[in-house]
């Protein structure tokens, strides 16, 4: 199974004919059947009581990767934050907390609260991370990251039920950016044009790729669009649960194990191999997702739309038990005022966030 793709990108036919907002709305209503069933909207908040919210909405990424423990801290890229206050120097700030944490350039400069890669940066230089700290708004914080160049991504999905020993991988993709395979004729716009997900973000493409724009790849040559990875942006999945061994998932459950009443979550990694991975091994951690992650498999090209219904359906259900248990523990889930708030507070610092690349 090769990490780079050799086709062009490859997505479940369901996307190419329902609009995002659509295919939420069977979600949706699971989400209110069952929280009639349990009596609280937001339950599921409740599931992982050391996260904001339990990773639900609005969680930061920095708090949950600094609950890990001793096995997972070997598994964390170096990151700092930087707290964008108004009338502070941003830029000496940043390369305060960079010479603290052991940075240098390149780093992937992120939102503390954010989502789907909404302004996530690759910052090169001193000047890049100047003009990003810029772009900030004020009040937010950002996270600064190692940038791990390895050449694979997958996203793992854990679940593990209180007191009942081992969790398992219920879950695991691969993520391929968005990109093109050259055919020797066409440009790189063109073949993005050809591709109807991949046309939606063609002014970002073209943003992030100013001189290879028109060009035309060689044949079979793979061209890479824009280093954020989401679906939102074009990202390509494919079901890897076959990849997931013995091995693996004891590291994945010892890690899980260590941070604080975590139960239910994606972890976002980069790897070097395949076979280094499902030793266990050849791995870093670049993010950990709470409540409100999905299972990434939904997505990949040979999925079907009753399928990733089931699935989400399974998800849920899973979730709100596990919120019905960490309640009868005596952890209160975020009340539905504070679950809005939490929502327009992301929202609004969203739509304030320089572009992604």
């Amino acid at each position: 199974m090769p990490l780079r793709p050799t086709a062009g990108p490859v997505y479940p036919a369901f996307k190419r004919r329902i609009p995002e907002r659509l295919f939420y709305v069977v979600p949706a209503l699971m989400w209110l059947a069952l929280s009639l069933r349990h009596g609280s909207l937001t339950l599921p908040s409740a599931a992982n009581p050391a996260l904001d919210a339990g990773g639900l909405w609005g969680e930061s990424k920095s708090q949950g990767l600094a609950l890990f423990g001793p096995t997972g801290q070997r598994f964390l890229p170096p990151f700092a934050n930087v707290d964008c206050a108004p009338g502070i120097d941003r830029l000496q700030a940043a390369e305060r907390a960079m010479a603290d944490h052991a940075l240098t350039f390149p780093v992937v400069g992120k939102p503390d609260r954010g989502y789907q890669g909404w302004g996530v940066r690759l910052l090169s230089t001193r000047a890049e991370l100047a003009d990003y700290l810029s772009r900030q708004p004020d009040g937010a914080q950002v996270m600064l990251q190692a940038l791990i160049d390895m050449p694979g991504e997958a996203g793992i999905f854990y679940i593990s039920q209180p007191g009942q020993g081992a969790g398992r991988i219920v879950s695991m993709a691969f993520v391929h950016p968005p990109h093109v395979i050259g055919d020797g004729q066409h440009s790189v716009a063109q073949l993005v044009a050809r591709d109807p997900i991949l046309q939606a973000n063609a002014a970002i493409y073209r943003e992030r790729n100013p001189g290879a724009w028109d060009s035309i790849p060689a044949p079979d040559a793979f061209h890479c669009l824009t280093n954020a990875r989401s679906a939102r942006l074009g990202a390509v999945y494919r079901n890897a649960i076959d990849q997931v061994t013995p091995a693996l998932e004891a590291v994945i459950d010892r890690i899980s194990s260590e941070i604080p009443d975590f139960h239910f979550g994606r972890f976002d990694i980069r790897f070097r191999s395949i076979e280094a991975l499902r030793e266990g091994r050849g791995f870093r951690i670049v993010e950990l997702n709470g409540a409100g992650a999905e299972m990434l498999h939904i997505w990949a090209g040979d999925g079907t739309l009753r399928g990733a219904w089931r699935t989400l359906w399974q998800q849920y259900r899973s979730l709100f038990a596990l919120g019905a248990a960490m309640r009868r523990q005596g952890h209160r889930p975020v009340g539905l005022i504070g679950m809005i708030r939490l929502q327009r507070q992301q929202e609004r610092l969203r739509r304030t966030y320089p572009p992604s690349s």
